[in-house]
């Protein structure tokens, strides 16, 4: 079966968001049914609960069908309908797999919509969640980066065998206190030097105490 045209697409949706919707008898199980339909070869069948809300809806558009359930989410398949409008004697031919470009098309022909009818509404969102999905799945296929060629493996280091270290005591000087390291850097005349200044001033201080201890005496 050939696409449906554009302007045919669009006069069919036009005339469906000026159907007066029709409301059913609740059943035995408090569902109704609210029906949608437009002589131009669209249909929007809904079913809600006793608390209004939709479990189910079914989409005819120019003979592509879109049915989505509560809880299963969103089907596709073709109608064979007599005439432009959609009968008893019609019979829908479910997808085996969803048709992306089924949701495709009704998604777009529903993407306009800006009224209020809350059934419309339903699948418009409906629609435009599963094509967002996916054009999602569609471009991250597109972008996935090609397979690379395998990277040179690094070289392995060979392990080493750990030094044996000597086991000490507590007790045991280690070898760093019999032998203490000497930094480099220290001139050793003029470390020897420091020490002789430093007990020079030593002297001098206990000499300046001795005396001031015995001016204090000799004054008292």
């Amino acid at each position: 079966m050939s696409e449906p045209s554009s302007e045919r697409v669009k006069a069919a949706v036009l005339a469906l968001y000026e159907a007066r919707p029709v409301e059913g008898p609740p059943g035995d199980d408090g569902q109704r049914s609210v029906w949608h339909l437009s002589p131009q070869g669209a249909e929007l069948l809904s079913f809600v609960d006793r608390e209004g809300r939709v479990q189910r809806q079914e989409l005819t558009l120019l003979g592509e069908h879109c049915v989505w359930m509560s809880g299963v989410g969103l089907r596709t398949g073709r109608v064979e309908q007599v005439g432009a409008v959609r009968t008893e004697a019609s019979v829908v031919h479910p997808d085996a797999q969803p048709v992306p470009a089924r949701m495709l098309r009704a998604a777009l022909a529903l993407e306009d919509y800006q009224g209020e009818d809350r059934y419309i509404l339903h699948i418009q969102r409906v629609l435009a969640l599963a094509r967002q999905g996916l054009v999602l799945a569609g471009g991250a296929a597109s972008v996935a980066p090609a397979p690379a060629a395998p990277a040179a493996p690094a070289p392995v280091a060979t392990p080493q065998a750990p030094t044996p270290v000597a086991e000490t005591s507590p007790s045991m000087p280690t070898p760093a206190s019999i032998n203490p390291v000497i930094d480099p850097g220290i001139d050793p005349v003029m470390l020897r030097r420091q020490k002789t200044e430093g007990l020079t001033m030593l002297i001098v201080l206990g000499l300046g105490l001795v005396l001031g201890v015995a001016m204090l005496f000799w004054l008292l």
